[in-house]
């Protein structure tokens, strides 16, 4: 079962989640950017199942397929990769870790250049997309 939001079009998994209405075009998130962080985003989502929706709202993307799984942030010289796991990454490469719950944390990854979307990235955020769709499945 799913709610769209009459005012912004959105569609979530609950009636009246709440959200913002603040969107804007994915396009705008790279205006005056470097090219390379719009080849690093193209790259990343790519990687992902058809079913993803790309919502960008005015100071992140969102990733979502039936439940929000990842976000990026545009920044000027990178990108912040989140992805929602039931564990904290453990890595290097991983810049911040919010827990968002008991059994939720937002690992960010920082993304430079179109070299670091590699197989590990696209892995945890795939990881993180399956995740979602079985929460998804068992709320059903």
């Amino acid at each position: 079962m799913s709610w769209t939001c009459p005012s912004c079009g959105r569609t979530f998994s609950r009636d009246d989640q709440f959200h913002s209405h603040d969107t804007v075009g994915v396009d705008a998130h790279f205006a005056g950017r470097p090219e390379r962080l719009r080849v690093s985003f193209d790259k990343l989502i790519g990687s992902l199942p058809s079913d993803v929706q790309v919502e960008a709202l005015r100071t992140v993307i969102v990733l979502t397929a039936r439940r929000t799984f990842s976000f990026i942030t545009v920044q000027t010289k990178r990108l912040l990769v989140g992805v929602f796991l039931d564990r904290c990454l453990d890595s290097s490469r991983v810049v911040k870790v919010n827990p968002v719950s008991s059994r939720k944390f937002g690992s960010v990854v920082e993304v430079r250049e179109p070299g670091d979307v590699d197989d590990e990235l696209q892995q945890w955020v795939r990881e993180a997309y399956e995740l979602g769709a079985r929460a998804a499945r068992a709320s059903s």
